[in-house]
Order: structure tokens, then sequence, then C-alpha cells
């Protein structure tokens, strides 16, 4: 198991972030990466950057709008069809683990929805499927990273404090017996909703020297993406976005990336271009 992954340096990457149990989004990202792997020569590689688990279980007349286009949520069945198309494309398919199904392999209780979303899962999955999903869940990496075109993905903001990868590989997910705190690397990874601008250039070059850009997800951008400052790309393809607000990412390998304002004006496409942007419809009018 490897917990930084270095992805391809040719052909098509899709990226996608914080899903959480909406299963039609998660149709529609992989028909983005069943459509790019059939265009390309050299075909595609998809990372969802975690956090596919644990949304609403809501009824329609009691959801509330700051959740965005209503749905109801299947982590169990996200899972499933992540799995499948995991086997279906050997080493194109790479889920990051996310402070969500970190609650799973010994992080923290997430408390969401539920009082303690990982119990509510695993009850639904049942005691056999869900110890498959837990062993699975603890080969998923941390970070992945494309040097070709100096993208690096990560679930949080890259906030943590890193001399070099060997530090992510070494990081401990569950917290020791005497302590009980989970590992700063780790807490910085899953849980970090920005950085600073010398901080995150700091873990790009930890990682790689030619890294420019680290895209995240963890927080909701409403408009589907916001840059709080370079090097950093907030983007938000599925939960708590209405559905025209909804942004994945769609990138050449082998184009050079040089900003996220750069990434942002040609790398993002929207999920669901049938429906109408309210966020950000509104920030255009408004004229922010």
């Amino acid at each position: 198991m490897t917990r930084v992954v270095e992805l391809p340096a040719k052909g098509r990457l899709i990226v996608g972030t914080d899903l959480q149990g909406n299963v039609a989004d998660f149709e529609r990202l992989e028909s983005a990466f069943r459509e790019a792997t059939a265009e390309d020569p050299d075909g595609a590689t998809l990372v969802v950057t975690g956090d596919l688990v644990h949304g609403p279980e809501i009824p329609l007349e009691h959801w509330p709008e700051y959740l965005g286009s209503y749905f109801e949520a299947d982590s169990a069945r996200v899972l499933e069809k992540a799995e499948a198309l995991a086997e279906a494309f050997p080493g194109r398919v790479h889920y990051l683990l996310g402070n969500h199904e970190h609650a799973h392999v010994g992080g923290p209780v997430v408390s969401k929805f539920f009082a303690d979303e990982a119990e509510r899962l695993e009850r639904l999955m049942g005691p056999q499927r869900s110890a498959f999903v837990r062993a699975w869940l603890l080969r998923w990496p941390l970070v992945a990273y494309a040097p070709s075109c100096g993208l690096l993905f990560v679930h949080g903001a890259p906030n943590a404090r890193i001399r070099s990868a060997d530090d992510i590989e070494s990081a401990p997910l569950s917290p020791g017996p005497s302590e009980g705190l989970v590992d700063e690397v780790i807490a910085q990874l899953l849980w970090a909703r920005t950085a600073s601008t010398s901080r995150a250039r700091a873990f790009l070059r930890a990682i790689d020297p030619s890294l420019k850009v680290a895209v995240y997800g963890h927080d909701v951008a409403r408009e589907g993406y916001a840059i709080d400052r370079e090097p950093l790309l907030c983007l938000s393809t599925s939960f708590g976005c209405f559905d025209g607000d909804k942004l994945y990412l769609d990138w050449n390998l082998r184009d050079r990336v040089s900003s996220a304002a750069d990434l942002a004006a040609r790398g993002l496409r929207p999920l669901r271009p049938e429906a109408e942007p309210v966020y950000r419809l509104a920030a255009a009018m408004s004229g922010t």
C-alpha cells in the first residue's frame, strides 16, 4: 500500500470531490471518466478526493436550502459502484481517503446527519460487507500527484508540515493507546479547510518540486470552486451545491498548469450542464 500515488504522465485526468452518498452524481462523474477514456488514445485517470460516504437521509419536505439540490444518500450503493469502477479500470481509478472514510478505519467519530456516521453505514451494510469495506479503505491513498502537469490532490487543504512523502507514508491512521489523538499530519490532510500560500507551496515542494497547484475538497464551495489564495483550488463536485453549480476537473496530463486561476479557467466543467447555476449565476450578475 502506498499513501502517495503518482499519476500517469499522459491521457485525460478527471477529478471530483465529496460525493457523500450521492449515487446520481457518482454516475455523472463515472460517465465523464468513461467518455474521456474512450476519447483519448492514452486513456483517462479518475481521482476522487475522498468523502464518498455519509450523506443526508432527509425527506424532501424537511430539506434545508443550505444543502443544495435534494438527494437521498445511499453510501453503500456509492461504495459498490466505486468498487466496480476501480475493478473495471485497474490502476486508473484512485479514491483518496477523506475524514468520513477515516471514521471507519481508526479516525474520530464523524457526526453530521447521525451521531455516528460510520456506525450508521456499517449497520446498513452488515458485518461481512463492513469488514470488507474497512480493509479496502485502509488501502486508499491520502495524496495523488501528477508531476507531468504540476497538480496535486488531497482531501483537505495541504496544510501539513512535511519534509517529504515519507512523512505521509509513515503517519499512523489510528491514534496510539496512550495519547488518543489523531496524528497531526493525518489530521491536517483530512480536516484542514485552507492553508497559507507559504505552507501550501512548501507541501507541494516536499512531494515534488515541479508541482504548482493543490486541488482539494472537504469544504463546500457554493459556486463549485473557490480560490482563497494561490496555489489552492477548493473544488465542489456534489455535496452542498445546487446541481447547476457542481463542477469537476477535466485536464490533459501533458498540459502544464501555471496557477490555480489558470486551472479554474481551463479545466473546470459542469457536472450537470443541463441545470442552471444558482450561486455562480448570482455572483456573475453581481460582478463578483
